[in-house]
């Protein structure tokens, strides 16, 4: 399976589970839909005939959208229509739309998108993520707008695209609120149909197996946060054996390179002085090193009688290899 397709179904999967989830509370409901219409939601503006603002709600996902028809008819009443377009040869999954034209300006004021005089309100409002779930229940809805996480196996990586910088600013510091280390990135992206021209998306990062995990279970994903916490310690414990093997080949290598050199040094002084001309404790252990050219220090020092210490041995194989540096000097 791809990375990106690995991806792209635990998103889904954590979307399902989060879009089931029903708020008791009216201000958690609030906050929910807030965030879905801020961060998903487009409103368009009609002309002299026909209702003068109609919200639409795109979404790829079957569950977000019931979820949005729910909060609307019991929020506020209304029956918005619900459009299914199936998979096309530029769309691969069939999309999903909420569709709203009645009461939309009750329902985008009541949501903090429009202002007390009917016009757009860029941020967040203060009063609509006060309470702790609210705040929760926001950073759920954002995320199940245009949120993405990537398989428990890769690398840990949680995005939530925000439609301005002001709405990203707004999401990070209520993620931050929950405890959760939340950064605002931006990223250029072609405009299509404009030739060499460029636009600025925003979009607030969680990264950290960790963090991550915790944002799952503080938007209520607490399925998908045990198969990512599973994963999480595989992939850590896995790596740490990587890295002590890695460690011990590494301490290995060095070890047959200070044998094959002490072994060297044992040789040219036996060469030059001979077995007469060294100290006993010398003498025995050059003899030892060069019976054993594969072991240890700590090996040789069991060797010796008594046995002796891996820095008693290493203190008399330097005292070898000082007298070759002598006699090379000479």
């Amino acid at each position: 399976m791809a990375p990106r397709s690995s991806g792209i179904q635990f998103t889904v999967r954590v979307k399902e589970e989060l879009a089931a989830l029903r708020p008791a509370a009216p201000a958690e409901r609030r906050a929910l839909l807030a965030a879905l219409l801020r961060f998903a939601a487009t409103l368009h503006i009609g002309g002299t005939v026909g209702p003068r603002f109609t919200l639409v709600l795109a979404t790829e996902s079957g569950g977000v959208a019931r979820l949005a028809f729910w909060l609307l008819h019991a929020g506020y009443e209304v029956r918005p229509d619900l459009r299914i377009r199936g998979r096309g040869a530029l769309a691969p999954r069939a999309r999903y739309e909420v569709v709203l034209d009645e009461r939309v300006e009750r329902v985008l004021a009541h949501a903090g998108v429009l202002d007390g005089q009917g016009r757009l309100a860029y941020g967040v409002p203060a009063a609509l993520v006060r309470g702790r779930e609210a705040a929760a229940c926001f950073a759920r809805g954002a995320f199940l707008g245009r949120g993405s996480i990537t398989a428990p196996s890769r690398r840990p990586h949680l995005e939530v695209g925000a439609p301005e910088e002001p709405a990203a600013h707004d999401l990070a510091a209520v993620l931050s609120r929950l405890g959760l280390p939340a950064r605002v990135g931006a990223r250029s992206r072609p405009v299509p149909g404009a030739a060499a021209a460029v636009e600025q998306t925003h979009r607030v990062v969680v990264k950290g197996g960790e963090a991550i995990g915790q944002a799952l279970v503080i938007m209520g994903a607490r399925d998908a946060y045990l198969a990512w916490e599973d994963s999480r310690i595989r992939r850590e414990v896995r790596g740490e054996a990587v890295r002590l093997a890695n460690a011990d080949q590494a301490n290995l290598r060095r070890s047959v390179t200070a044998a094959m050199a002490q072994t060297a040094a044992v040789e040219q002084v036996v060469a030059r002085l001979g077995w007469e001309a060294l100290p006993e404790e010398l003498a025995v252990v050059a003899a030892l090193r060069l019976a054993n050219p594969d072991a240890t220090l700590s090996e040789l020092g069991a060797l010796l009688d008594p046995p002796r210490s891996k820095g008693a041995v290493l203190a008399r194989i330097r005292r070898l290899e000082a007298l070759v540096k002598q006699e090379a000097d000479r």
